[in-house]
């Protein structure tokens, strides 16, 4: 019986297997072969309620807002309690589950608590109200939302609030167009949240007045534990914002690429809920020149109602389709769908406005390629990624060109990163006299398009998150991991398969200027063995990576060939011409826990002591040379890998408050505005790894703070017999206690 049992269910996990790989290569045939969904919509039939009404109650405001016009008009008109009563008492909004109170300014009317009379006792069965205000007059907003809140309690109906703020301190009140409001608006918010204790989030709308302030805001709003959501500005007619077309999507390159790291950075740390990640990814897809990916709740379950009763289908795109005073919302909606047609055929693909609504089909579809690529894109695939890779189609090339395949852990490139890549290019160029064609497998194609577009690389972006990375393994004449360490990130898969695969099609696999480690994990360390076995060359950037390298058993020759962002500095470096300045530049980082041998608690304390110490650095030496400004400059402007321009916010805020000397550059960083602002400076205080290597190369005055630990900045130093530029970890800490001593004694 037990041999028996046995068999029963070694046939059991077979037959699972087989059923699983037979899913798969369906999935995989559905995918290479199928028909791809696209953005779709769905017309409201003529039986059909709206489920959710964004209802505009007044059609004047008292702000004077750079993206709207509405605050221009001055409307007597508007909806009475009673009206509206009537209206909503229509059969037609009889399956209404959400009224959203908008204006203009709703707070603006002394009846407001009574319009939320009258939408309860018409929609008796509603399962939430809200309202959204400017918060300018700040008694009255507090009154007038008190007594709705009172209204609401009191039929047990759920009511939530959202603030407009569209920056910090100035900048809103800039944006808005009112001296004071971002006071009032923060001093409503935190009342609405702390006294009233009801539901209640910031809206921060996005034009390109502000487009460089949102992480402003951002970094405010995770400092004082406010929750908000972002939005781009969209033309919307019931604002009369068409002619704000200078602010409104206006944005140049720069100010595009920094939107959709922000929409990034929102993703990854700070929206928690699914809904409004995917709108947020919507937005960034409309901004890269695709189409809209998320749905609306317009398509088929909302509509709008005016403060003189008429109706629309959707605010920003619908002209009025009737008014609700001189005939049924029904009627009005049924006769009127060549409208709703219209927008939908003419608007909703490119339509940027947050709406929000369930996933759609071909979200749907998106993230089953996702979760199938993660499945056999990872360490642990490495003896099946052969037989995988198959099944992926040759990309033709050109008979009279060499394929260059670049892999690595671009798409979160730093500035160093950026000067990697160039250096690698120039080499490939040289090697093949230029006929040659360039690949780069990217974690974040967006990112390594702009480094490309920064650069002038001629070069193909794909993703290394799909089988384009087999797909260019196999299809290429040498596979390049390029730069940057071998270290413990899941992200080595792309690498070791990349090279597994190309190593079974007879392509030449090449470490280019890496470094190695940090190295905790036994798992990443045979992934970097394993890279290093797939190798056919190996150069490295430093010694000490060499002697990690052999230790590994690693017998082939190891090429010492530096770092390949050295290489192209040293191309552009003559060309750099600007005049020097008594100023302090400095080249921060957040110190993180890898870099770190003990635990976190001991970490954290350290990293206090640290940071003190760091600041005490800078102000003594600005001090003594007594220079005009301490300006920080930023490696890394991306939140994978940590914004350099977080840090410094953070850092500038703690220690260097009411300091005049400081200036912050939130503005994006390349190769070229990094050596010019290292040039310029009589000492560059540098943290960041390449920040170091450009500090060096560009022969200027530095400061090599080795947050590493002794890894990869020590490791350059000792190689370029420069380590009396290197302030370590502990000197810091101990230099900043002496001079506390020496105060003390004063």
């Amino acid at each position: 019986m037990k041999l028996k049992h046995k068999l029963f269910r070694i046939k059991e996990i077979a037959r699972k297997k087989i059923a699983s790989f037979k899913n798969d290569f369906l999935f995989f045939k559905k995918l290479y072969f199928g028909k791809k969904s696209t953005f779709s919509t769905q017309v409201l039939d003529s039986s059909s309620k709206p489920t959710v009404l964004n209802l505009n109650i007044i059609d004047s405001c008292n702000s004077k807002c750079t993206m709207c016009n509405i605050w221009k008009r001055d409307e007597a008109l508007e909806i009475t309690p009673e009206q509206l009563k009537k209206v909503l008492l229509d059969d037609f909004f009889s399956e209404l589950e959400h009224v959203g109170v908008t204006g203009g300014e709703p707070t603006l009317r002394e009846d407001l608590p009574d319009v939320y009379q009258k939408i309860i006792d018409a929609l008796p069965n509603i399962k939430g109200l809200s309202i959204i205000t400017n918060a300018i007059i700040e008694a009255d907003v507090k009154k007038r939302i008190l007594e709705v809140k009172g209204v609401c309690d009191s039929h047990n109906v759920p009511f939530s609030a959202m603030i407009s703020i569209d920056g910090v301190d100035k900048v809103h009140d800039n944006v808005r167009g009112t001296k004071g409001n971002f006071k009032t608006a923060i001093s409503v918010y935190n009342y609405l949240k702390y006294e009233l204790k009801i539901p209640v989030e910031f809206g921060c709308t996005i034009s390109k007045i502000n487009v460089w302030d949102a992480d402003d805001l951002l970094f405010y709003a995770k400092q004082n534990n406010m929750y908000g959501r972002f939005r781009v500005a969209e033309t919307i007619n019931r604002l009369y914002n068409q002619d704000r077309g200078k602010v409104i999507r206006n944005f140049d390159e720069d100010e595009t690429y920094n939107l959709l790291l922000f929409f990034e950075k929102l993703k990854h740390s700070f929206e928690p809920n699914d809904i409004y990640r995917r709108t947020y990814s919507s937005i960034q897809n409309i901004l890269k020149g695709g189409n809209r990916l998320i749905g609306c709740p317009y398509h088929n379950k909302g509509v709008v109602l005016g403060s003189k009763g008429q109706l629309s289908y959707c605010a920003p795109k619908s002209k009025e389709i009737g008014n609700a005073f001189e005939q049924s919302p029904q009627i009005i909606y049924k006769e009127q769908l060549e409208e709703k047609r219209r927008i939908l055929k003419e608007n909703c693909k490119n339509c940027i406005h947050d709406y929000h609504a369930p996933i759609t089909q071909h979200e749907v579809e998106l993230q089953q390629n996702e979760i199938f690529f993660n499945k056999y894109l990872k360490i642990e695939q490495l003896n099946k990624i052969v037989s995988i890779a198959r099944l992926v189609k040759k990309i033709p090339k050109s008979n009279s060109l060499k394929r260059i395949f670049i892999m690595g852990w671009y798409g979160t490139e730093t500035v160093g990163d950026k000067a990697i890549l160039a250096g690698i290019i120039d080499y490939y160029k040289s090697e093949f006299k230029g006929e040659v064609e360039f690949v780069i497998g990217s974690i974040y194609p967006f990112i390594t398009k702009r480094t490309c577009y920064e650069l002038s690389i001629n070069a193909t972006v794909v993703s290394t998150k799909t089988f384009e990375l087999l797909a260019y393994s196999k299809s290429s004449d040498v596979i390049v991991m390029g730069g940057g360490p071998l270290m413990d990130i899941n992200e080595l898969f792309i690498p070791l398969l990349g090279f597994k695969v190309a190593k079974a099609y007879g392509n030449k696999t090449v470490v280019f200027g890496c470094g190695i480690g940090p190295l905790k994990s036994k798992k990443f360390e045979k992934a970097v063995k394993n890279i290093l076995q797939y190798s056919d060359e190996i150069k490295l950037r430093d010694q000490i990576s060499i002697e990690i390298a052999k230790s590994y058993g690693i017998t082939k020759h190891i090429e010492y060939f530096g770092d390949p962002a050295k290489k192209y500095l040293l191309t552009i470096k003559d060309n750099l011409v600007v005049e020097k300045e008594n100023i302090i530049t400095c080249y921060l980082r957040d110190w993180t826990f890898e870099y770190f041998n003990g635990t976190k608690n001991e970490f954290l304390v350290k990293k206090s002591r640290f940071e003190e110490g760091l600041a005490s650095l800078i102000k003594k030496q600005a001090n003594d040379k007594n220079v005009k400004r301490i300006e920080f400059h930023h490696m890394h402007n991306f939140v994978i890998g940590n914004d350099d321009r977080d840090f410094s916010r953070y850092f500038i805020q703690k220690y260097f408050n009411n300091d005049e000397r400081v200036v912050f550059n939130k503005k994006l960083s390349t190769v070229n505005s990094i050596s010019e602002s290292m040039k310029k400076s009589s000492l560059n205080i540098c943290m960041r790894f390449h920040s170091v290597l450009f500090a060096h190369t560009l022969e200027t005055n530095f400061i090599a703070i080795d947050y590493t630990l002794g890894g990869k900045i020590y490791n350059y130093l000792l190689d370029h017999e420069c380590l009396s530029k290197l302030w370590k970890v502990e000197d810091i800490i101990k230099n900043n206690n002496n001079q506390k001593h020496d105060l003390q004694d004063l």
